[in-house]
């Protein structure tokens, strides 16, 4: 993969991205897509308590990115959309920027799956849960097989890129979100489920993990990734 062409460092406004110290997929993608291209900004890795009186959280929610003379945006679709096009790792194309916009949809509503479940207190009704929402006929399946369709529809050669023929900040939420799914971190999801599952999106996964940038990004950062079981 070539790296993406970039504003003149002139016309870059001062970036912050407010965070917790984690790599969710929401924040990840940013933080990787600017490190991919070469584009300084402050990675602010915040407590919970932090964020909230930060004033930059206009939802409530998190992450938020501070862009410096314009505002603050929120939203992971809105913060994505912004940073890839900064990175020249948006698709200029309309259409193919509707398709980036919805493979980053379609992951939210599988993250909020997951994070639904979060909230049952019993261990075993949990477990149970989850499983039911990765089975074939589970709701998480027919999210993923959403996904694995849109690469399939893309075709995209010899990486199967979800908008276009080349990577976009979609494909690194993508990236994320497989590594995460299948860390073993999630009690009752097993770890070859996306790889014996979805064999795009597991090849897009390995393919984004071996390039040199995000290598590099991953020693950087150990503490999240060395870990990390695939």
């Amino acid at each position: 993969m070539e790296t993406p062409r970039t504003l003149d460092a002139m016309a870059m406004p001062s970036l912050k991205l407010i965070y917790l110290d984690h790599p969710y997929w929401r924040a990840e993608c940013v933080r990787l897509a600017l490190h991919i291209a070469g584009l300084p900004y402050e990675d602010a890795r915040m407590s919970y308590e932090q964020m909230y009186s930060s004033g930059a959280l206009t939802f409530g929610t998190f992450p938020a990115l501070v862009v410096g003379g314009k505002g603050v945006l929120n939203q992971t679709q809105a913060i994505a959309r912004y940073v890839g096009s900064l990175a020249n790792m948006y698709p200029a194309d309309p259409f193919l920027a509707a398709k980036a916009d919805e493979a980053i949809d379609g992951l939210t509503d599988v993250s909020d799956l997951i994070t639904a479940t979060m909230q049952e207190r019993n261990p075993q009704r949990k477990v149970a849960w989850r499983k039911a929402l990765v089975a074939p006929d589970g709701r998480m399946t027919m999210l993923l097989n959403g996904i694995e369709m849109l690469l399939k529809q893309n075709g995209a050669s010899p990486v199967p890129f979800v908008a276009g023929p080349s990577l976009s900040v979609a494909d690194l939420a993508l990236w994320r979100a497989v590594g995460w799914i299948s860390s073993g971190v999630i009690d009752g999801i097993p770890t070859t489920y996306i790889q014996s599952t979805f064999p795009l999106l597991w090849a897009l996964h390995c393919a984004i993990d071996k390039e040199p940038k995000v290598a590099q990004w991953k020693a950087k950062n150990p503490h999240h990734y060395a870990a990390q079981k695939r």
